[in-house]
């Protein structure tokens, strides 16, 4: 409700924002009066006015300020802003068993050759969910957002079938932000409101209300 509050304030105080100049010429007159000789008033009324209009061009000023600021941020925020503020690159671990090879896929990702990634990804008959993770974020840095999406979902959904859940909350944090970028906003949120709520999730400490927020703002636009 406050953040609806201000979108209408912010509204508001663009349709009246003609008025600047107006208020800017009241605060200069009431300053000249307050700083003029002091005179006996002949009437208490005189006093109330005077006060009034000085609370009126204080309180106008404050209004045309605030609401140029939230309008300022409204209308600059977009969602390449909002996705560049909250990505960062995976980075893989460097521990594994010496018993085992490290995959292919890895070894490309490792490499910063996030094509290669995408493409033994997509030549595989079968893959697991960390083969299908890094399919996503290697598309992420390729700005492929279609196909990040598509890898992170499935990784969703094997882990729901799989007794060990695999690269689960990074999948979920960066399905997140390709929906983001992708500017399917509803899917975001859904999933960001559920990281939030779930004070166990690694990524929780990442969805500040500030966050959620810019993506509603850029939902209702």
């Amino acid at each position: 409700q406050q953040q609806f509050d201000s979108l209408l304030l912010t509204r508001e105080s663009i349709r009246y924002y003609g008025l600047k100049e107006k208020v800017a010429g009241l605060h200069q007159q009431m300053m000249t009066e307050l700083t003029a000789p002091v005179k006996k008033l002949t009437t208490p009324v005189a006093g109330s006015k005077r006060i009034i209009r000085y609370v009126a061009s204080v309180a106008a000023s404050i209004i045309l300020l605030v609401g140029g600021f939230m309008a300022y941020n409204f209308f600059t925020l977009s969602s390449d802003k909002v996705y560049g503020a909250n990505y960062q690159k995976f980075e893989l671990s460097t521990t594994r068993d010496p018993g085992l090879e490290e995959a292919a896929s890895e070894k490309a990702y490792r490499a910063g050759n996030y094509k290669e990634v995408v493409r033994l990804h997509d030549a595989a008959a079968t893959r697991t969910a960390k083969e299908e993770f890094l399919c996503g974020v290697a598309a992420m840095e390729l700005k492929d957002n279609t196909k990040a999406i598509n890898c992170f979902t499935e990784v969703l959904q094997l882990n729901k079938q799989a007794p060990a859940k695999v690269l689960n909350d990074e999948s979920e944090y960066y399905l997140s932000l390709a929906y983001v970028s992708n500017k399917d906003y509803d899917f975001a949120l859904d999933i960001m409101h559920r990281i939030k709520e779930d004070p166990t999730h690694i990524y929780n400490a990442k969805i500040t209300r500030k966050l959620i927020r810019q993506v509603k703002l850029l939902k209702w636009r």
